[in-house]
């Protein structure tokens, strides 16, 4: 599933052709994806100008001229492509977005997803606290809201393992299995430890960890597995910075420790048994 760092890269590249760029019109090839698509999005949508993209957690926001956001999710295995020019239909393309910049220059934007876990949507600005992806969301982590104090507030008097905390959407933001495992490795964390149990040390060490792995990603265009890629057709780099995830024949960097992976709620899970406690 595309993280934060991967919705980042795909906002940072339709910043690109998206600032003022009016919608020509917008091609529905499949409704049903996780949920169906409204019957008048093509209506609506059309020659609404964009502005420049922005993210909340997982979710892609296109704001338009009119008060209205155009939201775009990726679900488990969605991609967007940026077309200039000719372009032929490739299976599992789903929605076509066809633009025309400020000057001149014309685009399409290609949503493609082989599972349909995603979705796109077109609403009132004015209803993004209640949008009903959106409203439950915890704080960004690169937010100055992500702190000690907020961590334990949410913490409370829960006892799950400190892996299933920090990828709930509903206490922070845009982290998956991915990134979860890599960044309790930087912490120096096990991911099967409660919650509860971490002092206000361990839980700034999940902060900054947090904040360093997934700003590392972005630089170099997020994580290449399975499904994902750029919207330029390159690939992410970052799977060649992994430290754990994946390695479970590997040793381990700092330690030389074999990799452990184990099974948390169905994910796999991968860290080091010596290094993190």
């Amino acid at each position: 599933m595309p993280e934060l760092p991967e919705v980042e890269t795909v906002c940072l590249a339709l910043s690109k052709i998206l600032n003022n760029s009016r919608v020509k019109n917008i091609e529905i090839f499949r409704r049903d994806l996780r949920w169906n698509l409204k019957e008048n999005l093509e209506t609506s949508l059309k020659e609404k100008i964009l502005k420049k993209p922005f993210r909340r957690g997982k979710y892609i926001l296109i704001p338009t001229s009119k008060e209205h956001l155009l939201l775009i999710h990726l679900g488990m295995s969605g991609t967007i492509k940026i077309i200039s020019g000719e372009y032929n239909l490739s299976k599992h393309d789903h929605v076509k977005i066809n633009i025309e910049t400020e000057e001149n220059k014309y685009f399409s934007i290609v949503y493609n997803d082989p599972r349909r876990f995603g979705y796109v949507d077109f609403f009132n600005i004015n209803k993004i606290e209640n949008h009903f992806l959106l409203k439950k969301l915890g704080v960004e982590p690169f937010e100055n809201g992500f702190s000690v104090l907020y961590l334990k507030k949410r913490i409370s008097k829960k006892s799950q393992c400190v892996k299933n905390f920090i990828m709930d959407q509903n206490i922070i933001a845009g982290i998956g299995n991915i990134y979860a495992s890599e960044i309790l490795y930087r912490a120096k964390i096990n991911p099967l430890r409660a919650v509860n149990n971490l002092n206000e040390k361990q839980l700034k060490s999940i902060i900054d960890a947090t904040k360093f792995v997934l700003k590392k990603s972005i630089n170099v265009g997020g994580t290449t597995i399975r499904n994902h890629i750029q919207p330029d057709g390159k690939l992410g780099y970052f799977a060649q910075k992994l430290q754990v995830y994946g390695k479970n024949k590997h040793n381990c960097n700092k330690c030389n420790n074999l990799i452990t992976l184990i099974n948390i709620n169905n994910r796999s899970t991968y860290f080091c048994s010596n290094c993190q406690k």
